[in-house]
């Protein structure tokens, strides 16, 4: 009977020892998945998230939307000023030539 249980215990220290290890190295897999779950979240802090991207991208062209908008008025008011005086010359221009005679008038 001693035999027996001799053996059982032999048997049952050896499996207990083999969990054991197995455990351990687990515990080893477990700690390097923490070490690297902890530097993806420091990596993951470092990044925008999509929504600040995109956030950033829509005021940047709105940014740029709203300038060539003021460019696009600046032009146009430039524009109408120079055809108001275009159309004060030709006037001036006309009531000039108007005001003028001709040789043949001046001759006779």
């Amino acid at each position: 009977l001693e035999g027996l249980l001799g053996d059982s215990a032999d048997h049952h220290a050896q499996e207990l020892q083999s969990l054991k290890a197995a455990h351990a190295k687990i515990e080893a897999a477990h700690g390097k998945h923490a070490k690297d779950l902890e530097g993806l979240r420091a990596l993951h802090s470092h990044h925008a998230s999509v929504g600040e991207r995109l956030d950033y991208i829509e005021k940047s062209i709105g940014d740029s939307a709203d300038a060539h908008a003021a460019e696009v008025e600046k032009l146009r008011a430039a524009h109408a000023k120079h055809a108001a005086a275009l159309d004060k010359h030709a006037k001036d221009a006309g009531a000039a030539l108007s005001a003028h005679a001709t040789v043949n008038e001046r001759i006779v």
